[in-house]
């Protein structure tokens, strides 16, 4: 595969104001594996499902021609979170299986060696678990796959930052928000992040400022790209991993800041545009896309 996508899959169970309830997929991987598939026709995900997790889902990556052979079952239940919506757009979401559940399922550095040396590139979404970093840095050594963190929120802070870098520097992309940032620099001077987030000297920093847009961060440049016109926001779930893993892909490809900027933006747009994800990312809306990316 191309790529490969390092995070969780799950099942969300959406309850919407009006009462009614709908099972679908979701997760930071799930979402990154949308965010690819528009760009490209190989990616996987690689992560610990549970026994129900095909029977939950697996006519979307079916329909969506999308390999589950990065799968691994450790548990008889996939990781489930009740997402409840009100009435003002505000929700909040619950893992119902507990904190623990989740992390053993999460794929170990150690898993990822095999894909490392075959990759184009790698989605990771990930805090600063030492175990897991230990085992992926020292595979990744001869590794010339293009490696894109997205970092968790809960280690978005400011006493972290050193730690932060640190891992960055071994890495090709990195991908964060803007309220992450401010609390990972511990200031809300915008310029004063750009220009510490350009110090760390990646191939690109994808900085994402949500309905504002993104900036694209070199060590030679810093390139603003707006957000997609004329978008009817829905459900901004999932709106950071996809359109981190469309950089990604861009990246990977060759192409510019902008470009990669654009492809993170159209993704986005294609994932918040209604509850959870499209039930089907077709070839025009494939089409469409690399219109408007490379206009």
């Amino acid at each position: 595969m191309k790529y490969v996508v390092v995070s969780a899959v799950v099942t969300d169970e959406i309850h919407f104001p009006d009462g009614s309830v709908k099972l679908a997929p979701g997760g930071a991987g799930f979402y990154a594996l949308c965010g690819i598939r528009l760009w490209s026709d190989s990616v996987i995900a690689v992560t610990g499902i549970g026994e129900d997790y095909e029977k939950l889902h697996g006519e979307w990556y079916r329909r969506n021609h999308i390999s589950m052979e990065g799968f691994r079952i450790k548990d008889a239940r996939s990781p489930h979170t009740v997402v409840e919506y009100f009435p003002d757009g505000e929700r909040i979401e619950t893992p119902s299986l507990g904190l623990e559940h989740f992390r053993s399922l999460e794929t170990t550095g150690e898993e990822l060696g095999p894909y490392l040396e075959s990759a184009q590139g790698m989605y990771i979404f990930r805090n600063l678990d030492p175990d897991f970093w230990t085992a992926f840095l020292k595979n990744k050594k001869d590794s010339s796959c293009k490696i894109m963190w997205e970092l968790a929120a809960d280690a978005a802070q400011k006493e972290n930052l050193e730690s932060v870098r640190r891992i960055a520097e071994q890495l090709d992309a990195f991908s964060i928000n803007m309220t992450e940032a401010k609390n990972l620099f511990g200031t809300s001077d915008r310029e004063e992040i750009i220009e510490g987030l350009r110090n760390w000297g990646l191939e690109l920093i994808f900085l994402r400022q949500g309905a504002k847009g993104a900036v694209m961060i070199t060590a030679e440049e810093t390139v603003e790209v707006p957000s997609q016109p004329d978008v009817h926001v829905v459900d901004a779930t999932g709106g950071g991993n996809s359109s981190t893993g469309a950089v990604l892909c861009g990246l990977a490809e060759g192409r510019s800041p902008e470009i990669c900027g654009r492809m993170g933006s159209i993704s986005a747009a294609m994932c918040i545009s209604q509850y959870g994800a499209p039930e089907e990312i077709t070839e025009e809306m494939r089409r469409e896309a690399w219109e408007k990316a490379i206009r």
